[in-house]
C-alpha cells in the first residue's frame, strides 16, 4: 500500500485555497473559514487520517473478522513534558482535555492478548512505516522495540514504541535521530484506549494551516522516493519549492526552485519542464496534471493576505499546544 499511495499534504492545501477564495474575493477573516470549512476526504490524495483509514479498508477485502479490530488512534507528537501531558489528560478526561490539545497525528491499532499477555499492534503508514509494529505490555517477545525507519548517509532514523508504565491508556513513541555521530531524541505520545473518532475534524484540520506542505511517492520499505516539498513563508518573493526524484544511476536529483516559475503554464522553462516531467512518472501523474498542481500552488503561496492569515492560525496551533 506504501508503493501504491502517496503522503499528501499539498492538494488539501489546494483545495482549502480555492474553497476560500471561491467565498470570499477580498480579504475577510480567514479563521472563520477555517472552523467551518468542510473538509473533503478522498482514496486519492492521502494524509496520515485517510491512511489510515485506507489499510483497514485493505485489509477488510481478505481479512473482515481481523479488521474489524482495528481503529484509529490519536497522537500528540514532540511532547517535552511527557508525565504531566498524561496527568492533565487523566485528570480533565481526554474529550474535556480535547480542546487544549493538539492532535496533529493519527495512526492504526488494535489490541492482542498473546499467551494471556497483552499488547498493541500499531500501523503508521502515515510516517511511511513499512511493518506492523507489536507493542507487548512486558516488552516481551513479540515485542519489535527499537528498529530503523530510515538510514540515509546524512541521517539515520530509529523508532520505539513502548506502553506507558506511567498509565496503561498510552503508547509512547521514541524517534532517535542520529546526525554527523551525534544523537537526538523526540517523544510522540499515542492515546490508544479508545477510537480516535474526531480525527478529520481536529488532524486533518490541524493540517491544514501547517507551515509545511509535501507530496511524496515512498516504496514498499518506506523510503521516500520522490515528490515535491515547501515551507509556507511571508514573503513571497522567497516562496521556493523543492523537487525530488531518483535518477537512472542510483542517485536522487534535487531541485529547489522559484513558485514564480510556475504561475504560467506556458511559460515553464524548458529545463524546469525535463524535471516535472521526470517527476511525474514517478508520481504516476500525468505531466499536465502536475503542471497545473505547480500552477495552483504557485497561486495559494503567493497570496498573500491568504498566507498572513494562515500562519497566524499555526501560530496560535503552536502557542497553545506549547502551553501544555
Amino acid at each position: 500500500m506504501l508503493e501504491e499511495t502517496h503522503y499528501n499534504t499539498v492538494n488539501n492545501f489546494v483545495d482549502f485555497h480555492k474553497a476560500y477564495r471561491s467565498t470570499h474575493s477580498a480579504s475577510p477573516d480567514l479563521r472563520t473559514h477555517f472552523q467551518n470549512y468542510m473538509i473533503p476526504i478522498n482514496r486519492r490524495h492521502h494524509m496520515c487520517v485517510s491512511l489510515g483509514m485506507e489499510i483497514v479498508s485493505r485489509l477488510a477485502e481478505y481479512y473482515p473478522q481481523i479488521a474489524k479490530h482495528f481503529y484509529l488512534v490519536s497522537c500528540e507528537e514532540a511532547v517535552e513534558e511527557y508525565e504531566s501531558y498524561v496527568n492533565h489528560c487523566e485528570e480533565k478526561n481526554i474529550e474535556h482535555a480535547g480542546p487544549t490539545l493538539e492532535k496533529e497525528h493519527a495512526m492504526v491499532a488494535m489490541k492482542v492478548v498473546v499467551g494471556g499477555r497483552e499488547g498493541v499492534l500499531i500501523l503508521d503508514p502515515g510516517y511511511h512505516v513499512a511493518r506492523a509494529v507489536t507493542v507487548m505490555k512486558d516488552q516481551n517477545y513479540p515485542h519489535t522495540g527499537w528498529f530503523t525507519q530510515s538510514d540515509e548517509p546524512h541521517c539515520k532514523r530509529e523508532y520505539c514504541y513502548e506502553i506507558s508504565n506511567h498509565c496503561v491508556n498510552y503508547i509512547t513513541w521514541t524517534e532517535r535521530v542520529t546526525r554527523a555521530g551525534k544523537q537526538q531524541y523526540e517523544m510522540s505520545v499515542i492515546y490508544m484506549e479508545r477510537p480516535y473518532r474526531t480525527a478529520i475534524d481536529v488532524t486533518v484540520r490541524r493540517n491544514l494551516v501547517y507551515n509545511f506542505r509535501s507530496l511524496l511517492s515512498r516504496d514498499a520499505k518506506g523510503r521516500v522516493c520522490s515528490g515535491l516539498y515547501f515551507p509556507v513563508v511571508l514573503n513571497s518573493a522567497d516562496a521556493q519549492v523543492t523537487l525530488f526524484y531518483d535518477s537512472a544511476n542510483d542517485t536522487q536529483v534535487k531541485q529547489k526552485l522559484k513558485f514564480s516559475f510556475f504561475r504560467d503554464p506556458q511559460k515553464i522553462p524548458e529545463n524546469i519542464m525535463t524535471h516535472l516531467n521526470n517527476l511525474a512518472l514517478q508520481l504516476r501523474m500525468e505531466l499536465s496534471e502536475l503542471v497545473s498542481l505547480m500552477g495552483d500552488l504557485a497561486g495559494a503561496v503567493q497570496d498573500v493576505e491568504f498566507v498572513k492569515q494562515v500562519l497566524d492560525i499555526n501560530n496560535s496551533i503552536n502557542e497553545m499546544s506549547a502551553d501544555n
